[in-house]
């Protein structure tokens, strides 16, 4: 089976799942001790849902979810899931979340999708084909001044992370158009991709739990870096990123984070 075809078609009924329970009663539950870390119990029925596809199709898979999962086959393909991405967006009914699925090989995503069920906008690439929403190419946009581009920032919940944070907020707010932070970094990266804001920074990220988003904006002609303009890594472990449409705008938020 074409994966592509795959994750659109698996990616669409976990999004029926989830557009079921939206309006319903479920279970909040906090991560990690923290009350700020939320995942409910539709995540974790999404989840299922989708570990349970990919073992019928590719049982020889290894399978990474952001919910807990773990299946280390020892293949070279990995799947890297998160089933609600804006877990605390959805728990509260604030529509900007979205189900993420990725194929990588070898560490790099060859094929995946960011879905929103709420907007019906489905974000999806395939290595080396471009990056696309609904079917339709999708590129950056072309902005190169910082005076004029949108800005995600997300300093994220790690106190050492607070007054860098703070400081390069303040940065932003004298330097760029505007300054938002809407609360799911796979649609946020995903936006970029479709030219609707420049640039995100993030303090603390797993890349692995966005990789689909990762790979859809560099097929769109974005650029994703670490803070010194290092190429970033694929991993479960939080780290800094900055992800823009590749313009000099990149070069000036790396200036603005150190």
């Amino acid at each position: 089976m074409d994966t592509h075809d795959f994750i659109i078609s698996t990616i669409k009924k976990a999004g029926e799942i989830l557009l079921e329970n939206y309006r319903g009663s479920y279970e909040k539950m906090i991560k990690h001790g923290d009350a700020r870390d939320i995942v409910t119990e539709i995540d974790l029925k999404i989840n299922d849902f989708l570990v349970g596809e990919i073992k019928k199709v590719f049982p020889g898979h290894a399978i990474y979810s952001e919910e807990g999962n773990g299946l280390d086959s020892g293949s070279e393909f990995m799947w890297a899931l998160d089933p609600i991405d804006g877990s605390a967006n959805f728990s509260r009914r604030i529509p900007h979340f979205a189900i993420s699925i990725c194929l990588l090989k070898n560490k790099l995503p060859i094929a995946g999708a960011v879905y929103n069920p709420i907007t019906n906008e489905l974000f999806s690439f395939r290595k080396g084909e471009g990056a696309l929403l609904n079917d339709r190419p999708i590129k950056v946009s072309m902005v190169s001044e910082l005076s004029q581009a949108g800005i995600f920032m997300v300093t994220g919940k790690k106190p050492e992370n607070r007054n860098w944070g703070a400081g390069v907020y303040l940065k932003l707010l004298d330097t760029a158009n505007k300054t938002r932070m809407f609360g799911s970094s796979a649609l946020d990266i995903c936006f970029v991709a479709d030219g609707r804001i420049e640039g995100v920074i993030y303090g603390e990220l797993s890349t692995l739990d966005i990789a689909a988003a990762l790979g859809i904006l560099t097929e769109a002609g974005g650029r994703i870096t670490a803070p010194l303009g290092e190429p970033v890594g694929i991993s479960a472990e939080p780290q800094k990123i900055v992800a823009s449409n590749g313009t000099k705008i990149h070069e000036k938020l790396l200036s603005l984070i150190v």
